[in-house]
């Protein structure tokens, strides 16, 4: 029984092809003949039978026999060329002879009287890629002689080619009949007709025709092939692989001298973390800001099932625990109109992976200028802003002073219990020039980009801004913040929370000892610098007994990323690695190729790292003392390491460098023969 999944492409196809003349595959689309060819060159395994070359079974070849086959034996022109085009035309022709392992002289000489034979010694300095498509087609028959090969193989050699040029080329193939074989796959019955010698043609996978089979034994005559194989080709590649690739390297680079600086550093925490410490001072703005919402248990009609949800507290659910607080402010959350769904544009960069934070005082006045490391503190009004450092980073260049514009919209839709306009809709749109006035310099511990706006400016503003569809339908004006204010609690628009602001930053540490007995209770209270303070202490805690795992886990990361990086390069390239594998290169060349590249960059960034992680050493140590009463933290173990000397550095080196190798070969073993055929595939 035939499995379904079976697709029987050839099936009892007996030929033998002489050792010289023109030889054409004819059929129809669909009827195997480019099939035949790709196991004429062994990119094909046929599951049955044998296919013999000089009497060996070329399905059977390994990796440097089927080098010798394609260096000596056969080569192939293809229907769209497949040449390098960053090379020369000299290049393409010589790259068989150098991974023939041929003398320079020999190539140059070779090379040479090859591009005199067929008069083309105008284009020997042209890279192809500024060469016509005949002009190509042309060097590309060049390549496949340059060798001295046994046969060539065609696959629709003129079928990118106008009619001038499609004669040329077959006549130069006609030419070159007269001294080897050469066998091409066509669908053009008149060129076959006009040009070849012998003719199989081919229907449903079958052998309907052959005028060839008694006419030599070219497929059956044994003789041994010898040569010698050199992996100085690459060099052709490795320049040109890395000026193509400048920028994805350099931003490898960049990431991986950040990675492995950060495992150094890290590494160097572990060492110096037995360090103790008193108090991590969190040093964040929204220190003050904190959002409260009511937790509110509901019941399910006709079920004995609840659910609980979180609604805008009133101010007397407020007042009952914060009583106490002399300097906390009780406000509407601004966020449904201010800080939902915004993007930040900047130029031509639009972002949205920040936060924007309200201040009841933007001008810092009980917050500390301490905070701004470039500029000043801002007004209080809607039109300045101050941002972190992380916001710096995710824009990109000079800040300062520079006007950014944020933007968001937001629909409400108001219930009117009218029964002809049951609801009015209106559409918030936000579209606001704010400009920098100042940076600040945070605790960096988890920190995300922020923006920090002037609650009362966009108090103010939200004020002035009209519901013009709903103001027309009440006969009067009626603002956004009047409808914040009036909406229900679980609305949409009161974001299910309120505000807390606490204006005196003395009152801080009772006010989040407060936050943490509210726990499980109907009040809860969000403060993201409470969450970070806590994760952070924790963290130290633990550090001490858990920091080698982590670090460990972080550079088994850094190398799996490194991993993908070659592993891309080898992805982009895959046309290429076919090509060179049907040339004739070895996978030792191929690997050698795409990991060259690679260790470059590798090498490189560990060196660079080096010195960048001492200099954040020498940095953070005093910014740690002086910030967060750690002093010398940070300790990187460079000269031992395990009481290895410079173990560090031969140990990390070592296994990013076996990681890159891993990543980038381990594909490859499964790639090289299996993936040929679509690669190389022309139609």
């Amino acid at each position: 029984m035939v499995n379904k999944k079976e697709h029987v492409v050839l099936s009892n196809v007996n030929l033998s092809l002489p050792n010289k003349g023109f030889v054409s595959i004819v059929g129809k689309s669909g009827s195997g003949k480019s099939t035949l060819l790709n196991i004429l060159a062994g990119i094909e395994k046929p599951t049955k039978g044998k296919v013999l070359f000089k009497g060996k079974d070329i399905s059977k070849f390994n990796d440097r026999k089927f080098s010798l086959f394609h260096l000596c034996g056969i080569a192939q022109v293809y229907q769209h060329y497949n040449l390098f085009d960053d090379l020369t035309a000299f290049d393409n022709v010589a790259l068989p002879l150098i991974m023939k392992g041929s003398s320079k002289k020999f190539v140059k000489k070779r090379v040479n009287e090859i591009f005199e034979k067929f008069k083309l010694t105008h284009l020997i300095e042209r890279k192809t890629k500024n060469l016509s498509g005949g002009e190509k087609q042309r060097i590309a028959i060049l390549r496949s002689l340059v060798t001295d090969p046994e046969a060539i193989l065609c696959d629709e050699p003129t079928g990118a080619l106008d009619s001038k040029n499609s004669q040329e080329i077959l006549c130069i193939l006609q030419k070159i009949s007269k001294e080897k074989l050469v066998v091409m796959v066509s669908h053009n019955m008149l060129h076959v007709k006009k040009f070849s010698d012998y003719v199989i043609e081919i229907k449903d996978g079958q052998i309907v025709n052959d005028t060839c089979s008694s006419t030599g034994n070219f497929l059956s005559k044994q003789q041994r092939i010898k040569q010698k194989y050199k992996h100085k080709w690459i060099r052709l590649f490795i320049g040109h692989n890395i000026k193509k690739n400048f920028g994805k390297n350099f931003f490898s680079l960049i990431a991986c001298i950040i990675g492995f600086a950060s495992v150094f550093v890290c590494v160097g925490f572990l060492s110096g973390s037995e360090k103790s410490y008193q108090e991590a001072m969190v040093k964040n703005l929204s220190i003050g800001t904190t959002t409260i919402s009511k937790i509110e248990s509901v019941i399910i009609s006709d079920s004995p099932l609840t659910y609980q949800k979180n609604v805008r507290p009133d101010i007397t659910d407020i007042d009952i625990e914060f009583s106490d607080f002399k300097t906390i402010r009780y406000e509407e959350n601004l966020s449904y109109f201010v800080s939902n769904n915004l993007t930040c544009s900047y130029g031509d960069n639009v972002h949205s992976s920040f936060q924007m934070i309200p201040v009841l005082d933007l001008s810092l006045k009980n917050y500390g200028s301490d905070l701004v490391c470039n500029g000043r503190a801002g007004n209080n009004n809607f039109d300045e802003v101050l941002v972190n450092e992380e916001f710096v980073d995710l824009l990109g260049g000079d800040l300062l002073n520079k006007t950014i514009v944020i933007k968001n919209n937001s629909f409400i839709n108001y219930k009117t219990y009218d029964e002809e306009i049951p609801f009015i809709k209106d559409e918030f749109i936000l579209e606001k020039p704010m400009k920098i006035v100042g940076i600040l310099k945070e605790f960096p511990f988890l920190n995300s980009p922020k923006i920090y706006y002037s609650y009362p400016g966009a108090k103010t503003y939200l004020k002035s801004q009209t519901m013009e569809n709903l103001s027309y339908y009440l006969g009067y004006g009626y603002s956004y913040f009047d409808y914040l204010c009036d909406c229900n609690n679980d609305d949409p628009a009161s974001s299910y929370s309120s505000y807390l602001f606490l204006s005196d930053m003395s009152e801080k540490d009772a006010f989040f000892s407060k936050i943490k007995r509210l726990k499980n209770k109907t009040l809860e209270v969000t403060s993201t610098v409470l969450e970070v303070k806590d994760t952070y202490e924790t963290f130290i805690s633990s550090f001490s007994k858990t920091l080698f795992l982590f670090s460990i886990l972080v550079f088994v990361g850094i190398n799996f990323i490194l991993g993908m990086i070659s592993l891309s390069s080898f992805l982009q390239e895959r046309k290429n690695t076919a090509i060179l594998t049907c040339l004739g290169s070895r996978n030792g060349s191929i690997y050698r190729l795409y990991l060259s590249e690679n260790y470059l960059v590798i090498i490189l960034a560990f060196i660079i790292s080096i010195f960048v992680s001492i200099l954040l050493q020498n940095l953070l140590n005093p910014f740690l003392a002086s910030k967060f009463a750690l002093n010398n933290l940070i300790q990187i173990p460079f000269s031992s390491y395990f009481d290895i000397p410079y173990g560090l550095i031969l140990i990390f080196g070592l296994i990013a460098l076996l990681t890159a190798t891993i990543f980038t070969v381990t594909p490859m073993l499964f790639y090289r023969h299996g993936f040929l055929v679509e690669e190389l595939r022309d139609e």
